[in-house]
């Protein structure tokens, strides 16, 4: 390489070769500090998201969303909770009390991967199946999660107590195995093939496949451990007692631990009432603008903004960071998934006209003001921490300056109990988002579906961005915020809550009707 002498005698490569130099940076980074590319990159910002965060995308949207007011009727709209839309509860009591242990066909132990939204469906899938058994239930295992750490045991998150009270007429629950089983342990089971455990169970296996393989071994052995356990049991031909069972789990025995739910009750009165709340109220005119506020007081939205790195790379969608975002991302992929994942064959254009490319903080931020929310929402946002860190937040705070997460909420000292653990910081969110009077999921995932369902079980008002539109929305460059809010406004009028009847092959942990409810 040729070098160029400046003035002071200093030699220095021209632009074309610190380009070139700049590019090789690029290509070698990933091998002299892989830790920024490795599996821990998906629990904080990666060296190229921070340094190299883009600015707004969408400045003909943002420039009059910031300025955009609404009326106090769209506001009374807006806040309004749904009304009955003909459904109640509807979770059959059972006939007969269960098998004590002695009288059961043997016991039941499950190991379950996952984030907690997942474990929690495998805990109620465990139950269904203990019942279809009659066998008696361990309290069920829950693996140390590989990519977040978080080594937190079932009675860690949940209400042990109140699990098992719950479910006392319906299942016979342990927490513990007899000693002549203890040698029944996840530890016993990961050094070898074991005759008693059952790691062939397929994806949404049906009752009777669990009655031909599952109960001969409970019978022979007395006990039975089936791992892997996610999503094993299909959600069709099943009786209704046992759909019903699935759902009493999901929406009355799980139930957090005290200390997760008193936090979770501190932020949600912080957020109804915060202190400077009276102070402002006092001071108030009675000029429109404070009216339209007065709609949104006492109120909170909650967002679960779901842009973490691995839904970022995944997508292989063009987020504005350049040529080292993508070469990042794509170094990312290869590490964390080995080549099953490649780039995309289409053009980021393309994946966002089929509404795949994940909705970044920017984004969202323009769909909540197209809606009608303004800079006096108080704005909850329950996520772990987004892939670019503060700076790919920023534009979503201006537009909204009262945003909120449990750090800004609560001390240090109020954290303590659940700081580091994953689970339980979930948790939290998750009892925040079903107080709050609207829920809003930037994308699909086991939180979004849990939480949709949940709400709709208790008929909450619950946005469901649509994708496709929005896709489509954000690549016309030349459209004016007017038509943007129109086409927004009338694109979700039928994705705010209203009940979903589950079809064929879905999920029963998203579509809790008709199976969880019943028509008033």
């Amino acid at each position: 390489m040729k070098l160029h002498k400046d003035y002071y005698g200093y030699y220095y490569p021209n632009q074309s070769q610190r380009a070139a130099l700049a590019g090789l940076l690029v290509v070698l980074f990933p091998a002299f500090f892989p830790n920024l590319f490795g599996p821990l990159g998906r629990a904080s910002p990666s060296f190229f998201s921070e340094w190299n965060a883009p600015k707004a995308r969408h400045l003909h949207l943002l420039n009059p969303a910031l300025l955009s007011q609404s009326s106090v009727e769209q506001q009374s709209k807006l806040w309004s909770p749904l009304p009955n839309q003909g459904w109640k509860h509807c979770l059959e009591e059972p006939k007969s009390l269960s098998l004590t242990p002695k009288g059961s066909t043997g016991y039941i132990q499950v190991f379950l991967d996952g984030g907690l939204n997942q474990q929690k469906m495998g805990i109620c899938d465990a139950v269904a199946v203990a019942k279809i058994l009659n066998a008696t239930l361990v309290v069920p295992h829950l693996e140390v999660n590989p990519v977040w750490q978080d080594s937190s045991s079932f009675e860690e998150i949940f209400d042990l107590d109140h699990f098992i009270e719950v479910l006392r007429d319906e299942v016979s629950i342990v927490k513990d195995l007899p000693s002549e089983f203890s040698w029944s342990t996840r530890e016993y089971y990961a050094t070898g093939i074991r005759i008693t455990r059952i790691k062939t169970a397929p994806v949404h296996a049906s009752s009777d496949w669990y009655l031909e393989n599952v109960l001969p071994i409970l019978q022979r052995y007395g006990v039975a451990a089936i791992s892997p356990f996610s999503h094993r049991l299909t959600f069709e031909n099943l009786p209704k007692n046992i759909q019903r069972l699935r759902c009493k789990v999901n929406f009355k025995a799980l139930a957090f631990v005290p200390h997760i739910r008193e936090l979770g009750e501190t932020l949600v009165n912080r957020l109804r009432y915060p202190p400077n709340r009276n102070q402002d109220a006092a001071s108030d005119s009675q000029d429109g603008t404070n009216q339209i506020e007065k709609q949104g007081a006492g109120k909170f939205v909650v967002l679960h903004l779901r842009f973490d790195k691995d839904m970022a790379a995944h997508s292989a969608c063009d987020f504005g960071g350049g040529k080292a975002e993508k070469l990042a991302l794509a170094k990312y992929r290869q590490v964390i998934w080995q080549g099953r994942v490649l780039k995309s064959q289409f053009t980021d254009e393309e994946l966002r006209n089929q509404g795949r490319c994940p909705l970044t903080p920017e984004e969202i931020g323009l769909l909540l003001a197209a809606l009608g929310f303004n800079n006096s929402t108080r704005l909850y946002l329950a996520s772990h921490k987004v892939y670019g860190g503060e700076a790919r937040i920023s534009t979503l705070r201006r537009l909204f300056p009262l945003m909120e997460d449990k750090k800004s909420l609560a001390s240090a000292e109020e954290r303590a109990k659940v700081e580091g653990k994953a689970s339980l910081l979930a948790a939290v969110d998750y009892y925040v988002s079903m107080q709050s009077d609207i829920f809003i999921s930037a994308s699909p995932g086991n939180m979004h579906n849990a939480l949709v369902s949940h709400r709709a079980y208790m008929n909450l008002k619950t946005i469901r961005p649509s994708m496709s539109l929005l896709g489509k929305l954000f690549v016309n460059k030349s459209m004016e915020w007017s038509e943007f809010q129109h086409a927004v406004l009338d694109g979700h009028k039928s994705r705010q809550g209203q009940i979903r009847l589950r079809k064929e092959k879905q999920s029963i942990y998203t579509y809790p009707a008709p199976d969880c409810m019943c028509q008033a």
